[in-house]
């Protein structure tokens, strides 16, 4: 190997460790500002659940909310949002001062027909 081919070959392994070196992680994305931040629990009686299961996710979703929901019978009285079946038909409670009234509000919209 000659000296001109072997000094070549030291700067462009040093060009591309210095590139690799240089490049940074892409920052990881900050949550949405907002409403976001906010946990939305929801009781749903458990013969329901398979009902709602998926408007319930899709509307968390769109909005980018975290989402509880449980079937105990203690989270009837904690959550922010209550769904019963009653003949038939869901009927929807919100918690008086909840923290997120607005968003069990919303969800209780969707689930309307």
């Amino acid at each position: 190997m000659r000296a001109i081919d072997a000094t070549l070959l030291c700067l462009l392994a040093s060009a591309t460790a210095g590139a690799g070196l240089a490049c940074k992680p892409a920052p990881r994305a900050s949550p949405p500002p907002g409403d976001a931040s906010i946990l939305l629990t929801v009781y749903v009686p458990p013969k329901s659940v398979e009902r709602v299961m998926g408007r319930l996710q899709a509307v968390a979703a769109g909005h980018q909310w975290r989402l509880s929901i449980r079937t105990d019978r203690a989270a009837r009285v904690d959550a922010d949002l209550t769904i019963v079946d009653s003949a038939g038909t869901l009927v929807t409670r919100v918690r008086a001062g909840s923290a997120a009234a607005a968003q069990a509000e919303q969800m209780a919209e969707a689930l309307r027909p």
